[in-house]
Formats: structure tokens, sequence, C-alpha cells
């Protein structure tokens, strides 16, 4: 079959800074001022291949006083997404643009508060758990529909968001149905993540984006992989979403925290005191992951790859033997 979602021709520039991750307890909020217009509706979206940093920036959403849903995983991961959007249904030629937008509808309903649910609603969402779906079964899906529709009647909540790597596979779709909504995609090297023991997005999504080809779970096609997704949304967000989306380099953020955080929080529209400020520089942890393709021998690689990771502003220096 051609794949079902088309890369563009070529890199475009690098867009922002950058952002990392560790583990962060959710219940911590900042407590100086946060000056910013957060009664608006529009919702924040953290993205990114599996393993890139997405964490970070959704504790960071969090102390600013955004929710973030109530069903995560200990990576921050929003599980009603999950739920309601992991599906590779919804990337076949037959899927049904209403069972998309009934989706949407329900997951804004449930996390920005304020209104019940419908029968139809609540019907819909049961029947996603009918079934085990690759990566996760009927009765943790079930888990799932229970804890959505316990907070489906809560109070409302502005400002809100989530975090769900997955969120690129459909961004075009999201922005359609949310037209106001901000992206952040999260990046780390592409070769570093090749090596990664997470290769959960290449096995779920990998034929949608290959197509016929005879890919497989491997560092090879995982770069294959990370240049597609990259250039990808690199094109969709610069056509559909300029000055809603932003590209945030994990490993310059890492390197320089306090200039990351900065642009990420002029891309939000906030301003934060100096003790703020510092304390959100201060969760960065630098990983010893990065840097770890150094111990690796890049000729296993395709070199219009390595040029596709260089593009992107990375270091693909290998430490000479």
């Amino acid at each position: 079959m051609a794949p079902l979602l088309p890369n563009a021709d070529g890199v475009a520039r690098l867009l922002a800074s950058s952002m990392a991750g560790t583990a962060l307890d959710p219940s911590k909020r900042m407590t100086e001022s946060i000056v910013a217009d957060m009664s608006a509706p529009s919702p924040v979206a953290v993205g990114g291949i599996g393993g890139s940093g997405t964490r970070l920036i959704a504790e960071i959403l969090r102390r600013l006083g955004y929710y973030m849903g109530e069903d995560l995983n200990r990576a921050g991961d929003n599980l009603w997404f999950t739920l309601l959007f992991k599906r590779t249904e919804l990337l076949t030629a037959g899927s049904r643009q209403d069972d998309f937008e009934q989706a949407v509808c329900i997951f804004r309903v449930v996390m920005s508060g304020g209104a019940a649910l419908t029968p139809d609603q609540e019907a819909f969402v049961r029947s996603l758990a009918i079934m085990d779906r690759p990566q996760h079964t009927a009765a943790w899906l079930r888990r799932r529909v229970e804890s959505l529709l316990d907070a489906a009647q809560g109070p409302a909540r502005h400002p809100w968001g989530w975090k769900a790597p997955n969120t690129h596979i459909l961004l075009d779709r999201f922005y359609a149905a949310l037209p106001y909504m901000r992206y952040i995609h999260v990046m780390r090297n592409g070769l570093d993540m090749a090596f990664s023991k997470n290769q959960n997005q290449l096995k779920l999504w990998g034929r949608y984006f290959f197509g016929d080809a005879d890919y497989e779970v491997s560092p090879r096609w995982s770069l294959k992989y990370w240049c597609l997704v990259h250039r990808r949304i690199t094109r969709l967000g610069e056509q559909l979403m300029p000055g809603r989306y932003m590209l945030l380099n994990y490993d310059a953020f890492c390197a320089v925290p306090q200039a990351g955080l900065r642009a990420l929080l002029r891309f939000l529209g906030l301003t934060v005191g100096p003790s703020t400020e510092a304390s959100l520089a201060a969760l960065v942890r630098q990983p010893d992951s990065i840097g770890r393709f150094k111990q690796h021998d890049l000729r296993l690689f395709d070199p219009a790859d390595l040029e596709c990771v260089k593009a992107f502003g990375f270091d693909t220096t290998e430490i000479q033997q």
C-alpha cells in the first residue's frame, strides 16, 4: 500500500529552542504570579517521538497552571488521549471523519470541563474498549473508559492541554478541529533516538509511513522514521500553524535551559518572575543518553538520513576508534 502520511520533500529551518525530560511530581505548582490571559479556551498539545523529552514540557505546563488531565502514566502521557486517538483505524483509507470528530468533541468536553457527556458520547467511549489493540488490552482500555467517565462532569478547567507523543500522527486533523490550539513538538538527536529502546511508534505506525516498504524495527529504520516524522511536522507546522507551532530541540535546551525556557514562555504568551523562571530552569537534568550514538558505527545508516539529522542542527560526529 502507499504511505498515508506523505513527508515533505525537504527539511525546513529549525524553528526554536528546546526542552528535556525527567520524572517530576505533578502535584507541584508555582506560587509566584504568572501574567497572561489564562481564560482562553485554546489548548496546548505536546508531542514527539517517544523518549524525546516531552515529560518535562508537560511538567512545566502543569506548574504554569495548565490542566493536563488526571489519568496519566509515569511519563505524564494523557491516557484519555490514548483511549480516544491511539487507534490505527483512524489512519485507514476507510476511516470515518465523524469518528475522529466525535472523539475530539469528547476529549474537549472532558479536558475543559463544565459540561456533561451525552448518552451517545458515553456509548461511543465504551465502544472503544471492546477489543484488545496493539500495545493495549481491552481490560486496560476499560480502566481508561471508567476514568474518563468519572471525570466527565468536572468543573470548568482553563487553561488546559495534553501531553501525548502520538499527537503528531494526527496533527493536521487536530488543528482542523481545534484551530486555536498550540502545538509543541519536542525532538532530540535522531541518532540517539535510533538507538533508544523505545521504538513503540515505529512498531505501531511504521507501515503508515513506509507503505509497502519492507521495513523492520532497527536503528536504520528508526532513523528513517525520525526523518519522515520531522520533515512532515515541520511542513505541517509552517503551512498550517504559523505562530501556533514550536519545534523544541531537547539537546539544545539541555545545554542552555534558561534560553530554551524563555523561548517556550514567549511561545505561550506568558511572563513569569525571576524566581519562577529559575525554578523551572532548574528542573532540567541532562540525561546520560545524549550522545549515545557516538559509541556506534554510523555506516549502517543511509547517508541521506544522516544529512537530514545535520539539517535539523544535530551533531552526527562519531567517536573515532
